[in-house]
């Protein structure tokens, strides 16, 4: 080893680590600093001299380095132990001049370099970058980077072009072809969406054909200048790893992919079988006794839905990417999403499960909802349609509907009794009872739409203070057209009363009448009522259910 004391030659050029008392100064370590030359890393420092600091150290270097002459710059650079004072370490020279000092504890504690390595790799790295700084002094080398830059600049501009072309080209095919090739599926064209898409997948292609472009050109153009070849090693060597990246990402996400394809074939045909046998059932085709045709569409898409989320939670640690931080915040977002907003479509989802395995409707019954009247066109997963007599189409939340007391008009209708529908009048106790009968059967028989049998009925509800109140019941075929039957129905009751002169009226007293409010028994079967044998059966019939 090489013994160098504070007097020995070399100049100013060794003065901060061989000045007069540095040599004796004990080296510790230091906040670390880093000499870059000529736009590459060197070195990084982190012993203390004394109070020489790793920062003071690297600014002296880069000065000794800046003052090297230009024939100094293609001169060997070796790096030679030595000792200076209590400290020991190697010396790195260049053309003969000393620019820096590496010690023991300028290794990072981390690396598994020694420090004879550590010189040698230091040695190297400053000799690359003096003579890169040497380089671009040339004026040939700069005259041929030019044109390489260039020339690699006018073959990007053509790509670009290139690129642009066939982005149009493509387009343009496309719009063609989305006017002489429809894709029509069950009378559907499709075309116009898969036409979104693609026109969005080529200007997506287009652009990171540009941009690969671009990167390449970037790469090589600065490659080819010696202050800036760090830059484009560095992005070469970027791309290099991003490609293996991925390379490595794609091999190991096959057999998750595969095992993602599997579960999805799998549980595609399991539903396929159960959507067949549910509409077997639904068709009427397959009769189960646990299950009724009617609740076989909603328990068939319930299965299916159940199906699904079972195999994605099965297929959920399998998914590339799935367990990556990305994918649980999207996880957890989801959740969360679905536990704030979940409520109201839960309620929504079981209110139609409740009307639909209960079976108050179906679709193409005739029901009355609270106040509206309409028939059943579609009872869905959170709402209910219905269209009324006047042809507005009304949707109920399933919540709503589960709620409100349904009347059906349609269930219990048959070709027998048809739908049976009743209308009210109060009369007073002055009119007999037998010709308030006979009049409401009379307007029942002169109204379109109501049926004759089973015949019209005539019930006395209530016996109030001043009048009776009357029900008139009649069966119409469809009670769809009730509203029209009913307003038929009154005007002949209107018309029936007038003809025999009653008075459609629930009289109210303040004080008893001078006059009892009564029918004299001769007047009992006052017109339209007809005066009947006691045996006949039609004065004492049991009761029927209209």
């Amino acid at each position: 080893m090489m013994v160098l004391s504070a007097g020995a030659s070399g100049g100013s050029a060794r003065a901060d680590e061989s000045a007069p008392g540095v040599g004796e100064a004990k080296a510790t370590v230091g906040e670390p600093a880093t000499l870059r030359v000529w736009n590459r890393t060197i070195v990084t420092l982190r012993a203390q001299i004394g109070s020489l600091t790793p920062q003071t150290r690297i600014e002296r270097i880069g000065q000794r380095i800046a003052d090297l002459p230009l024939d100094a710059l293609t001169g060997a650079v070796t790096a030679v132990p030595a000792t200076v004072g209590k400290m020991s370490g190697y010396w790195i020279y260049v053309g003969g001049r000393t620019v820096l000092a590496l010690l023991p504890e300028d290794i990072d504690p981390e690396s598994e370099l020694t420090l004879d390595q550590e010189a040698a790799a230091v040695a190297q790295r400053l000799r690359d970058s003096l003579l890169a700084r040497a380089e671009q002094q040339s004026a040939a080398l700069l005259l041929r980077a030019i044109a390489l830059s260039a020339g690699a600049t006018a073959l990007f501009g053509g790509g670009l072009w290139a690129i642009a072309w066939m982005r149009r080209r493509a387009l343009r095919r496309l719009a063609a072809s989305a006017v002489t090739r429809p894709l029509r599926v069950r009378g559907l064209n499709l075309r116009p969406f898969f036409r979104t898409i693609e026109q969005s997948a080529i200007k997506l292609t287009a652009l990171a054909g540009g941009l690969a472009a671009g990167y390449l050109w970037l790469t090589y153009v600065l490659l080819q200048f010696p202050y800036s070849r760090p830059w484009g090693a560095g992005l070469g060597i970027w791309l290099v790893e991003l490609l293996r990246g991925l390379g490595s990402g794609a091999l190991n996400a096959l057999p998750g992919f595969f095992t993602v394809i599997v579960i999805f074939l799998a549980t595609r045909l399991v539903a396929q079988a159960v959507d067949r046998f549910f509409r077997s059932v639904e068709s009427g085709w397959l009769r189960v006794s646990w299950l009724e045709a009617e609740t076989a569409r909603a328990t068939r898409r319930l299965a299916i839905v159940l199906i699904w989320i079972f195999a994605l939670t099965v297929a959920y640690p399998y998914i590339p990417g799935s367990h990556s931080d990305a994918f649980k915040g999207i996880s957890v977002l989801i959740g969360l999403m679905v536990s704030l907003g979940s409520a109201g479509f839960v309620n929504q989802v079981m209110s139609g499960l409740v009307i639909v395995y209960s079976r108050s409707l179906r679709s193409g019954e005739f029901v009355q909802v609270g106040e509206t009247q309409g028939r059943i066109t579609e009872i869905g997963v959170l709402a209910t349609k219905m269209v009324t007599p006047t042809l507005q189409e009304i949707t109920i939340p399933n919540a709503a509907l589960a709620a409100t007391s349904i009347t059906n008009f349609s269930r219990l209708a048959n070709a027998e009794t048809g739908s049976i529908i009743g209308t009210t009048a109060t009369i007073g106790y002055d009119t007999p009872w037998r010709q308030v009968h006979a009049m409401l059967l009379l307007a029942a028989e002169r109204t379109p739409g109501v049926r004759t049998t089973p015949k019209p009925r005539v019930l006395q509800r209530v016996l109030s203070d001043f009048y009776v109140e009357y029900q008139l019941l009649v069966s119409l075929d469809d009670p769809e057209v009730q509203r029209v039957v009913l307003s038929d129905l009154h005007a002949n009751i209107q018309d029936v009363f007038n003809e025999f002169g009653v008075q459609i009226m629930s009289p109210h007293f303040k004080d008893q009448p001078a006059e009892k409010v009564w029918v004299p028994k001769s007047e009992w079967f006052a017109p339209p009522a007809v005066s009947l044998d006691p045996s006949d059966s039609s004065t004492n019939a049991a009761p029927t259910r209209l």
